[in-house]
């Protein structure tokens, strides 16, 4: 039965619910990519550097082949899942074996690529190791379809707990197998199984739930191969940005300035992958206003979205733009001093990364317009990395691809404002991202001249001004009213002892 509470104020236990799940997922990316943030630095110290892009390009492989076969199942699970007039159980019984038959594919061009991987890029250490890796495919497309299904069922605590639980596993064997046995096999073994044990419980807790019954159904067959294939090309396109670079810097150069690209290019944990958390969670409401033709409230959830995700993501990229030669040094050791102009240029990139930029445009079915947009990106990004590798090495690589990465966002952005048929400023809330940027520069900028005249271990650095910057930032933003925290009324209350002073304070 619903609460009181709930049938007096349904939207608002809605919309406690979605903060909720919010709140689960954010938290358990948060936790994975802390333990791999703690995990790398062992991991680039115990590893040669040869060893280390020889594992970095095993990835970038596997990565791009995953791409290849994906057939954009996440996209097509995010709408079939919210679909009423289809069956769940039979959406999530037609996905698995579409994507279960695409991961098969994915397989055997694994297999396939052992043949000339190594041979291409000047490393035949490489062969084996993608022979090794090949389930890793199949268990990683089972896992993105089953993590949509139980999104929607609200199981995001049981993804908590699996998906951490799994990864801590993952690491320690992955540890004892580098710092006991000295083998590099050993840990990509130990890689290559993980999703599929993770996808073997996913489907368990369905079968307990009862959601595994459902039937292989045609017309759901037929309307995901429509909208797959368009998607599919936007998907390959628009991932062009994480493997390109790379295979011309492995051509053309060695597995060692791979493994400096690499280090240089990954992303602060959970950051990143925050506006994508929060556009999947209002996927359906978005569905919904657009079902309605409800424009203009739909452009306003998308402002609300983007300054919400800016409040939290600018002074933690601004911060790191300022403070990347320490970080770098502190984290990858002067062995990658190298790396660190590679990280200011990929770090600037997350000034961008404030919301999903093709969704509205898929929901409105005018992929076409996704297409075009990621066709003009990947030009521009096969052109700038060829011209700019070859003046600047591994840095114009990182430039390149991250300058075609703003001009893909301003080009869907135009798109999706015209599609909507609302103003720019209904859409962006320049005035407010302009402004976070610029306070969170001049105060970061301000504590990055001070510490400049301490002589202080790298770690003291680090904790101490990332403590007097980002933190006082958020809450500044949040008492200026730039993010609305209504919505997560219900997270403080349930944090015992101070979670409810602490929302008071904020509010």
């Amino acid at each position: 039965m619903k609460s009181l509470k709930e049938c007096i104020n349904p939207k608002a236990s809605r919309l406690n619910s979605k903060s909720t799940n919010i709140i689960l997922l954010v938290l358990s990316q948060a936790i994975n990519l802390i333990l791999l943030f703690l995990f790398t630095p062992y991991l680039v110290r115990a590893l040669p550097r040869e060893e280390y892009g020889t594992y970095s390009q095993v990835l970038l492989i596997a990565d791009f082949i995953g791409i290849l076969v994906s057939i954009a199942v996440v996209q097509i699970a995010m709408m079939a899942f919210t679909k009423p007039n289809y069956p769940f159980e039979d959406s999530l019984k037609t996905l698995l074996i579409f994507s279960g038959v695409s991961a098969l594919a994915g397989m055997f061009l694994m297999l396939l690529s052992s043949l000339f991987a190594g041979h291409l890029f000047n490393n035949p250490a490489i062969t084996p190791l993608l022979i090794l890796f090949a389930p890793f495919l199949l268990g990683l497309k089972l896992n993105n379809v089953l993590n949509q299904a139980l999104i929607r069922l609200n199981q995001s605590k049981f993804i908590l707990f699996l998906s951490v639980g799994t990864n801590l596993t993952k690491l320690l064997l992955a540890f004892i197998a580098v710092h006991y046995y000295h083998s590099l096999v050993g840990m990509m073994v130990v890689y290559s199984l993980e999703p599929l044990l993770s996808s073997l419980i996913q489907l368990w807790k369905l079968f307990k739930m009862g959601h595994l019954n459902g039937k292989f159904n045609r017309q759901i067959f037929r309307e995901m191969a429509v909208l797959a294939f368009p998607l599919y090309i936007v998907e390959l396109l628009g991932a062009s940005y994480t493997y390109m670079s790379g295979f011309v810097i492995s051509i053309n150069l060695n597995e060692e300035a791979y493994a400096v690209y690499k280090n240089g290019s990954f992303e602060i944990p959970v950051i990143g992958t925050l506006y994508g958390t929060i556009s999947t969670v209002f996927m359906g409401d978005m569905s919904m206003l657009i079902h309605d033709g409800n424009h203009l409230t739909l452009a306003n959830i998308k402002r609300k979205i983007m300054t919400t995700t800016a409040v939290i993501l600018f002074p933690v990229a601004i911060y790191f733009i300022f403070f990347s030669e320490e970080f770098i040094l502190f984290y990858y050791s002067s062995k990658y001093a190298e790396s660190i102009p590679v990280f200011m240029i990929f770090t600037a990139a997350l000034l961008i990364r404030v919301q999903n930029y093709t969704d509205v445009l898929i929901l409105l079915r005018k992929s076409k317009f996704v297409l075009i947009s990621f066709i003009i990106f990947v030009l521009a990004n096969l052109v700038l990395n060829l011209l700019l590798s070859k003046w600047y090495g591994v840095m114009g690589c990182a430039l390149g691809t991250i300058v075609s990465v703003y001009l893909l966002a301003f080009i869907q952005v135009y798109f999706t404002v015209r599609e909507l048929g609302v103003q720019l400023s209904d859409y962006v809330d320049w005035k407010k991202l302009i402004l976070i940027v610029f306070i969170s520069s001049v105060f970061i900028a301000a504590v990055k001249i001070i510490f400049g005249f301490l002589s202080a271990p790298l770690w003291i650095i680090l904790s101490s001004s990332i403590s007097l910057t980002v933190p006082v930032l958020i809450i500044l933003f949040i008492k200026l009213r730039f993010m609305d925290i209504e919505p997560m009324r219900a997270i403080f209350e349930k944090i015992p002892i101070f979670g409810k002073r602490f929302y008071q304070m904020l509010k």
